[in-house]
């Protein structure tokens, strides 16, 4: 059908997987492999061949499952065009909002009628949550969060007995995606009576492409590196591929620390703030749905221990600020360092005056100093935690979010021979950010003079040396 209607040729690793039996199928898919080309044909014959069939495109965000769906409906309207499916009395129907349903209607009602319907695995499957499907199709899925994978969307085919394919490039082996390609590499088949789920992945290198050249994906090897090009290229699960921070430095930082209190249900960190000592603050506001994070480390001494992390969402910018000035005030640190990009600097406006109305006339108050996000800066600010993580000079209690956030902060490509840090798939990084900050404008107890400390972060326009005591 396929060819007889678009003239599809597809090369043999996409007949492979077109042809599969499994009802699990899992792909995962090297750079220009075909995987879209190959998804849009698979969805589009079934919805002509298979009447009454229920199709669901599930993808990390809206505009990733709209062009899925776009790629389907290309092809039924050329299907169309050509005059197959409207001879039978079928007519296309497509809605585009709130979600992409596309419909091939049958005469004889809307009963036999196919439908594909494209949603987000957002906001941890919200929009899915109550559908049913005979199929499921999951694109990128490395990158659709977990519980989604393994709780949301199962219980949808539950009723049909339906198929789940899976198809995205590789990102590590933490998540269900891998999981469930490991399930079915090699096949996986039913049970012996023939009852049950079979499994059958595929790992599909962008070499199997035939149509490519050879000479470019040689350059991409050149350019990008051995382990990067495993990943992107020839679709291989890297253990620990692209995380910034090395597990067992994260956990060689997690210890009890006795005078600071862990709030396992507001996940919170506080303790006494003591005069005298050298606090240092980072602050990471929230944008959307993002939370806004106050961290606050005491640096009078190395390791440096973290004595209070605050997080919250969903409140307005004074509100923000004036939380944030609550904590400042309390703790009196010698230097603050807060997220200044784009919307943050009029918010670091905002912070500055509640700390001047919340402190005593008098008493002495830091100055809000803006941090500036770029690929260079940012890059610079976690070195600075790796480095510190690395050499055990940085300590924390066993808050969840951080320690959640910490190792899941990874690689990933952005761009031809370039790399962007962020949270894995829909996750959050706010914590990461705010000790970040915190730690950037802590003194170096080695450079400490009587009247003087070298600070880090002394290219960011704040001068070579600031005043200690």
């Amino acid at each position: 059908m396929a060819e007889s209607l678009w003239r599809w040729q597809p090369h043999p690793a996409q007949r492979e997987l077109f042809c599969s039996g499994a009802s699990v199928r899992v792909a995962a898919c090297g750079r220009r492999w075909g995987k879209t080309e190959c998804l849009s044909v698979d969805i589009a014959t079934l919805a002509l061949a298979e009447r009454g069939c229920r199709q669901l495109v599930v993808a990390p965000t809206e505009s990733q499952a709209r062009l899925t769906g776009e790629a389907v409906l290309d092809r039924l309207e050329r299907a169309f065009a050509r005059g197959g499916p409207d001879e039978q009395g079928r007519t296309l129907v497509v809605r585009a909002r709130p979600h992409l349903v596309i419909t091939v209607a049958e005469r004889d009602g809307a009963a036999a009628s196919s439908q594909v319907l494209c949603r987000t695995a957002g906001r941890d499957g919200r929009s899915l949550r109550g559908l049913w499907a005979h199929r499921i199709i999951v694109d990128e899925a490395a990158y659709v969060p977990d519980r989604v994978l393994s709780e949301v969307l199962p219980p949808m085919l539950a009723d049909k007995g339906g198929e789940f394919l899976l198809a995205s490039s590789p990102s590590g082996r933490r998540s269900a995606f891998y999981r469930l390609y490991a399930l079915g590499f090699p096949p996986l088949p039913p049970d012996a009576d023939g009852d049950g789920v079979s499994y059958e992945g595929f790992q599909c290198a962008t070499a199997q492409n035939e149509h490519l050249d050879r000479a470019w994906l040689r350059s991409q090897r050149d350019e990008m590196g051995e382990l990067l090009y495993a990943q992107e290229y020839e679709a291989k699960f890297i253990d620990d591929f692209g995380m910034v921070f090395r597990e067992e430095d994260v956990d060689a930082a997690v210890t009890d620390l006795a005078h600071v209190a862990l709030d396992a249900e507001r996940l919170s960190l506080d303790s006494t703030a003591e005069p005298g000592r050298c606090y240092v603050a980072g602050i990471d506001w929230g944008r959307k749905l993002d939370y806004t994070v106050v961290a606050v480390l005491d640096a009078e001494q190395r390791p440096f221990r973290l004595v209070h992390l605050s997080r919250w969402r969903a409140t307005g910018w004074h509100t923000q600020a004036q939380d944030a000035a609550r904590i400042v005030v309390r703790f009196r640190p010698r230097r603050v360092l807060a997220d200044g990009s784009s919307i943050g600097d009029p918010i670091a406006d905002m912070l500055d005056g509640q700390i001047a109305s919340q402190t005593a006339p008098g008493a002495g108050r830091p100055t809000v100093e803006r941090f500036t996000f770029g690929s260079e800066s940012k890059q610079a600010l976690i070195d600075g935690l790796n480095v510190a993580l690395s050499a055990r000079t940085i300590q924390f209690p066993p808050h969840p979010a951080l320690v959640h956030e910490l190792k899941n902060f990874e690689y990933a490509a952005g761009g031809p021979g370039r790399l962007k840090m962020a949270a894995r798939g829909s996750g959050h990084d706010d914590c990461v950010i705010a000790l970040a900050l915190a730690l950037h404008c802590a003194p170096d107890p080695a450079a400490r003079s009587a009247d003087f400390g070298i600070l880090f972060g002394s290219h960011l326009g704040l001068g070579e040396r600031d005043r200690w005591r």
